[in-house]
């Protein structure tokens, strides 16, 4: 059997999804995977890219969140392997190049031919969280030629200066003019109630660009070490993104009863005493006043983390053998329940991007986007207003706007987007920066006798035997967006 960079496509009866199979490659040059624009609408592809992209997001911060040191591996395993274990990338790679950016490619190709821009854009605005999300992962990665079929069974991998450069900048651009076209008057190119994001409609689709803003708002602050010129377009289009506080309008996928929310089904069919991760020391200290904080506890804890019936909030050492720990994710913590979502993009990121981009330029500004960001954080997790504004308040938090640092904005940034893979690339835009992020240190036992940060993903495993052109890399050679 070989997996090829080729569509699976998948269509919802029902709303439920129809798993997709591997392709097998046929004496006949005819895909019989590939179902045609009379077998399944716009309408019926569109959940499911939204779900493919979901579950995108949430395999990269399963099996990657490690690195910013979210979690640390349980007292079972050896202790190289706690915090760089490369098991799993398979998983984020399938989910991205087998099953989300293909049906997008499709779903795109579709929108074009039938004069759908609002399903077009919204299909160029996923393709691009997820392209960027794997390029920032293992830097090239392909793209130009894959997606192809039979006719390229194995495309080139491309620089991820090409992805950054042309790629996903034309993408984003394109969705966000996309979005803005008229919605057309023929109800069968009108997005409707299979939007599983946003509901459809007029108001959906101004939900959409707002969030296309966002996304290339996000890939701006990638690039602004590169270039600093990218600090203002990350800061104007921040100001033109989600703006909900509540994070009712976060660009995300809310789970159901029908359809749980896989940190749910993870937790339901693993017994505590076998899983993997538990959240990392590093996270829970910034909660529980023992480091940044010096003795305040952040009223998010008990959201992110649970402790069961410990008297404290203890996370797990990275990379330390049998490292004690009282805290967990459980069915009652936020991503932990059923119905729960999976973050995509959300506003308190953006707040927080716009606090970063501001921080040189626009103090009073970048203060303001800061608190926002807090607040937002707070609002999305359900903390009471009291308790919100007891910390917030806090001259710990509230320093002002000529006294706070960057350190606070990155730290803030850090947790309000626990779980969310995200943070390690701001992480290795700062180079794991002890003046950012006060008091992280790296594992014991990293497996490299240079000691060294990992910067990478390892390709999947079964990726050089499927393609020949995947390019020699370690887990300790910088990426190009991050060798600055």
């Amino acid at each position: 059997m070989k997996v090829s960079y080729k569509k699976h496509a998948v269509t919802f009866l029902s709303m439920a999804m129809v798993m997709t199979a591997c392709n097998k490659q046929l004496d006949i040059n005819v895909d019989p995977s590939k179902l045609t624009s009379d077998q399944v609408s716009l309408s019926a592809l569109l959940p499911s890219t939204i779900q493919f992209t979901a579950t995108s997001f949430y395999n990269a911060g399963q099996y990657g969140n490690y690195y910013p040191q979210y979690f640390a591996g349980n007292a079972g395993q050896e202790a190289q392997i706690e915090s760089y274990n490369p098991y799993g990338f398979d998983n984020i790679w399938e989910s991205a190049y087998r099953d989300a950016m293909p049906n997008l490619k499709d779903m795109i190709s579709r929108a074009q031919t039938a004069g759908a821009p609002q399903y077009r854009g919204i299909g160029k605005l996923l393709l691009a969280l997820n392209l960027m999300q794997c390029s920032d992962i293992w830097g090239d990665v392909p793209y130009s030629e894959a997606f192809l079929g039979l006719s390229n069974l194995s495309p080139k991998y491309d620089p991820q200066s090409e992805i950054y450069n042309n790629y996903l900048k034309d993408l984003l651009d394109e969705a966000i003019t996309d979005l803005s076209q008229p919605i057309p008057a023929s109800t069968v190119l009108q997005v409707g109630s299979t939007d599983l994001v946003y509901g459809g409609g007029t108001a959906g689709a101004a939900n959409w660009l707002k969030a296309a803003y966002g996304a290339r708002a996000r890939y701006y602050i990638h690039l602004s070490l590169k270039d600093a010129s990218n600090l203002q377009k990350a800061a104007s289009d921040a100001s033109q993104a989600i703006s909900d506080q509540t994070g009712a309008l976060d660009l995300q996928l809310k789970y159901s009863q029908e359809r749980p929310n896989p940190w749910f089904t993870y937790l339901s069919n693993t017994a505590a005493t076998s899983r993997s991760a538990r959240p990392a020391q590093y996270f829970v200290n910034l909660l529980n006043g023992n480091s940044y904080y010096s003795g305040i506890v952040d009223p998010r804890i008990s959201k992110f983390v649970d402790k069961g019936t410990a008297a404290t909030y203890i996370g797990k050492p990275a990379g330390v053998r049998n490292g004690v720990a009282t805290t967990d994710i459980t069915a009652n913590t936020f991503y932990g329940q059923r119905t729960s979502v999976i973050p995509i993009l959300t506003y308190a990121e953006i707040q927080f991007i716009r606090a970063e981009a501001l921080f040189n330029t626009n103090k009073t500004d970048a203060y303001a986007a800061y608190l926002n960001g807090i607040k937002g954080s707070m609002k999305k997790l359900g903390v009471s207003d009291t308790d919100a504004g007891t910390y917030i308040n806090n001259p710990a938090v509230s320093k002002g706007a000529q006294s706070f640092t960057l350190t606070d904005i990155m730290l803030q940034k850090y947790i309000a987007n626990f779980m969310q893979l995200e943070t390690w690339s701001d992480m290795r835009r700062y180079q794991y920066s002890t003046t950012i992020y006060p008091g992280l240190t790296k594992p014991d036992n990293i497996p490299n006798a240079l000691n060294p940060w990992v910067q990478r993903g390892n390709f999947p495993d079964n990726e050089p035997g499927r393609n020949p052109n995947v390019p020699s890399s370690d887990q300790w050679t910088k990426i190009w967006l991050f060798n600055n």
